[in-house]
């Protein structure tokens, strides 16, 4: 059993971490597992697949007035998701744009989503071909930068 003043001092640096943490102006986060669907050409028909997790974003306050974070994947200087408001009483960011992030920046884990693909493919039009974008679902850690 930890005598008190070893679990008030365990504490305390764990406050002291998750302040830091929240306490952030930019995380850079890194993908562990990566899942979606995939179109085989040959078959003509979309398949679920499991990616490799190389996916990197950089979150970062916002030099816009009217967004308080964005999203940007690494070697990107474009923001592929915005995000509206600042983290929540609960810690939750919410972003969207190209793709979308759930984020947390007590326990530093991300949710990743890019929807394009699928619903979006094969249309009469000829804009997106059929297969040409994967919907992927990714999920990760970040850490303060």
């Amino acid at each position: 059993m930890m005598s008190p003043i070893r679990c008030f001092s365990a504490f305390l640096f764990g406050m002291l971490l998750t302040f830091n943490a929240s306490a952030a102006d930019s995380y850079v986060c890194v993908a562990e597992l990566t899942t979606g669907f995939s179109f085989d050409g040959g078959k003509k028909k979309w398949k679920s697949a499991d990616f490799r997790s190389e996916k990197k974003l950089v979150i970062t306050r916002s030099k816009q007035k009217s967004h308080a974070w964005e999203a940007k994947e690494v070697g990107d200087s474009r923001p592929g998701a915005t995000c509206e408001k600042d983290f929540n009483e609960a810690g939750n960011l919410f972003c969207s744009g190209v793709f979308d992030i759930r984020f947390n920046n007590r326990n530093l884990r991300f949710l990743y989503f890019y929807p394009i693909g699928y619903w979006s493919d094969g249309d009469k039009s000829g804009m997106s071909r059929e297969g040409e974008n994967t919907p992927a679902l990714a999920i990760g850690k970040c850490s303060a930068a």
